[in-house]
């Protein structure tokens, strides 16, 4: 297990959704568990994977961790601190030290604003001058190579990787301590996947944060994560350092990822 400060931490959380029945049953509110039990360790620098078909509970665990879906038990820590405790705006100053990279560069953009609005205005709100916005910007788009060309251009005149870059330079211009990376290839050309895991991995050396990466590819794990948890109908049923678990699976859920991936490739 790595060593250094916790950046986030789950611990027994069950999480859902509430539901309510129809006719006399509407009088009564349930929660459709998702989260059964999950506990989730992601420490200074690392680099993790969360792995699991659709159903699994990633979404879910996503929005958990977000603070956006308040767990009905257990705890959720970023940066030491149970965000759910916290009130309102506290918790949102947290939050601004996570990165967060949607799946679908194609619904995450305003259409209407340029890409240079995009990035400025996160900064903007946060009340940094004029001069400082302009720079970071231009440092952040240097990072994840958008020309200032690009940076003039709106959202559908882009291609799907430049998008991506985009939704990418924006999680990371409050330069966070955390990146979260929801299915980061999927809606990519398998042409540009490459492309954006490399971009992904230089940026994790050149900041030095923690990663954590959702997805159902355990090519795309492979290649971002160091360490693996396995999901399975809202349980981690395995979790380790991802060649472990790819070379040495102890679950048969597991095995059928893997041998489900090798027949892809």
């Amino acid at each position: 297990m790595p060593d250094g400060n916790v950046i986030v931490l789950l611990k027994d959380v069950v999480a859902g959704y509430q539901t309510t029945g129809r006719g006399w049953r509407s009088l009564f509110k349930h929660v459709n568990v998702v989260l059964r039990g999950v506990n989730l360790r992601v420490y200074d620098g690392e680099r993790v994977a969360i792995i699991g078909e659709s159903g699994s509970g990633k979404t879910t665990l996503l929005k958990v961790v977000l603070g956006l879906l308040k767990p009905v038990k257990g705890s959720v820590e970023v940066l030491g601190k149970d965000i759910y405790k916290l009130p309102w705006r506290e918790r949102v100053n947290v939050l601004k030290q996570v990165g967060y990279v949607p799946q679908d560069p194609y619904k995450a953009l305003n259409p209407k604003l340029r890409v240079r609005t995009i990035l400025s205005e996160p900064l903007e709100s946060a009340k940094a001058k004029p001069e400082e916005v302009e720079g970071r910007v231009r440092e952040v788009a240097k990072m994840v190579q958008l020309s200032d060309k690009i940076l003039d251009k709106y959202p559908g005149e882009l291609s799907g990787g430049m998008m991506q870059r985009v939704l990418i330079a924006r999680s990371i211009i409050h330069d966070p301590e955390i990146l979260i990376l929801d299915e980061p290839t999927s809606a990519l050309d398998v042409s540009i996947q490459a492309q954006i895991i490399e971009l992904i991995n230089n940026i994790h050396k050149k900041l030095e944060l923690a990663i954590l990466t959702v997805t159902h590819d355990l090519g795309v794990a492979q290649y971002l994560s160091d360490r693996a948890v396995i999901l399975y109908k809202g349980g981690v049923i395995e979790e380790g350092y991802i060649d472990d678990i790819i070379t040495r699976p102890k679950h048969e859920y597991t095995n059928l990822l893997i041998a489900s991936y090798k027949a892809s490739i």
